[in-house]
Parts: structure tokens; sequence; C-alpha cells
């Protein structure tokens, strides 16, 4: 059992700095429903849970991905065996296809380091903001000098359900570290239970607050958002398109950090969950240098 105690105050502070990111789409299911086996038992498992909700789930439709295997290559190309990480956080919203493995633990142990590892769900988009707000308490409780942020998410739900189900199986891990770096994290800034109306007015008020003393910064919106804000047009806005709920948005982070050098030296990201209403927003400020990106 692991015990957690507040923070003594010795260590190092700062922000966390991004210094490189991996992504990939994936296609098929995972490797491990090949077995019959395994899938037997994914489909007795999820039978069983079923049941009480008087849902039924036909064996002949399990499918998907798991995130561990969607993750682990990920972490391979992202951290180097002699560049231990000191924490990793796992951020989804649909559940993973393999359901007897705790997939932060499994990961943890992969990942050079055998960092502390947490598993954000139930939170829909915002759960990869939430990630990525606790990567900036440890950074600043001087308990972390180096993390990886994981959100994944797959693209198949056997049984019927309200949840937005994603276009394709998809995966993003990010390393932030300090000291020099590409982009430091700046606040990042969550609103529970906002209804459509306000959204526009509060998403408006926090990226001129994230925004204040630039003279001009992109935006990368994800596609609920845009629906409901119409953002500054004098400035960039990159609208990801719909099918990644989870994802969209931080592989337009990606593009945005790793594109157009000379562009403003702030990025703000915005989400918005119209279902469980979460405002999501964050920045990130750039480096002049050379971002590493894939």
């Amino acid at each position: 059992m692991f015990g957690a105690r507040p923070p003594d105050g010795r260590a190092s502070r700062c922000d966390p700095h991004l210094l490189r990111a991996e992504r990939a789409s994936y296609t098929g299911s995972a490797r491990f429903l090949a077995d019959p086996v395994n899938r037997a038992r994914v489909a007795e498992y999820l039978a069983d849970m079923a049941r009480p909700y008087a849902i039924d789930v036909p064996a002949e439709l399990i499918c998907g991905h798991s995130y561990g295997e969607m993750a682990e290559p990920l972490i391979t190309a992202l951290v180097p065996p002699d560049e231990p990480v000191d924490l990793m956080v796992l951020a989804f919203s649909i559940h993973d296809v393999r359901p007897g493995r705790q997939t932060a633990a499994y990961l943890s142990h992969v990942t050079p380091g055998s960092p502390m590892a947490f598993a954000v769900c139930d939170q829909g988009p915002a759960a990869a903001f939430t990630g990525l707000r606790i990567v900036r308490e440890y950074f600043s409780a001087g308990h972390a000098r180096r993390a990886v942020l994981i959100v994944v998410e797959q693209a198949a739900i056997p049984y019927d359900s309200p949840a937005q189900v994603p276009s394709q199986h998809q995966a993003v891990a990010m390393l932030y570290g300090r000291g020099s770096a590409q982009a430091r994290v700046g606040e990042v800034c969550q609103h529970p239970g906002v209804p459509p109306e306000r959204v526009a007015e509060l998403a408006r008020a926090e990226f001129a607050r994230l925004t204040a003393g630039h003279r001009q910064a992109s935006l990368v919106l994800s596609d609920s958002l845009a629906v409901t804000w119409p953002a500054p047009a004098a400035w960039p806005v990159r609208v990801m398109p719909a099918g990644q709920p989870v994802t969209g948005i931080w592989w337009g982070i990606i593009d945005e950090l790793g594109s157009n050098p000379t562009g403003p030296l702030l990025v703000v990201a915005a989400d918005y969950d119209p279902g469980l209403r979460y405002l999501c927003l964050t920045a990130f400020e750039k480096e002049p240098a050379e971002w590493d990106t894939r």
C-alpha cells in the first residue's frame, strides 16, 4: 500500500515544460482479443456488468483496443531508458477493452523509473486537463522532475451508450520536465457545471486572463466548444475536427506548437463537454527553439 504525505517544502519548485510528444492512430482490435479465451472472458465480464441495467452485450460485437497496447510503444519512443520519470498520468473516457488489468499500474511498470501512476476517468474530455493539473501540482510542490501524460481513446463500445464514441483509436503521450524546454505549461482552468448559455461569456473571460500581457496568441479549439463560443476572429484559431472528443484537442496542441515557429508564442487550448458541462482551458508558452514532435 502507498501512503501519501503533504510536501515537505524542501524540494525545488517550478512549472513543468513540455519536452517531447508522441502520438499514433490505430486500426483493428487489440492483440489481446485475438485469443478466443480472452474474448470470451471480456464478453462475460461486460455482460455481467451490464445486466443490472437491462443492457444487452452481444458477444459477437466484442472489439476495441487496449490502452496498454496503444500507450506502451509511445512510452518506449518518448522516454529513453537513462531518463527515468517520477510521475505518469493516464487520462481516458471510454473504458479499456481489457478489464482485468490496472492499465496505469501496468504502464508504470514499463516506464523508465517505475513512476507513481494515476488513472483519470469519468470526466469525459476534462480528464486530460485534470491529468495536466496533477502534473503541475507535482512540479509546483517539488515532487516531480519528469512526468508523462498519456491521453487515450478507443473507438468501440459493444452496447448502446449515450457516450460519444470516437471515430478511431488514438493516443497522445507527452513528456514534461524542467529546465530548458520548448513550451512552459501555464495555468489549467477547469469549470464544472457550466450551462451552454454561459459558455461563451466564461470562455471569453478566461481566454482574456490567460493571454493578458501577450499581444497575440493562437487558440486550439475543440469542435464542441466552437459551436458555443465564436472565438476571437483577429487571432489564429485551429478548430479540431469532430470525432476525437478526448485526444483531438491534444493532437491539435502538438500541431500548433510544432508549426509556424515565427507565429504567436502563446498557445491556448480550450474544450467544452456539453454532456458533463466541463469548460477547460490551458496555455502553453512556446520557446523560440525547434520543438520535437512526431
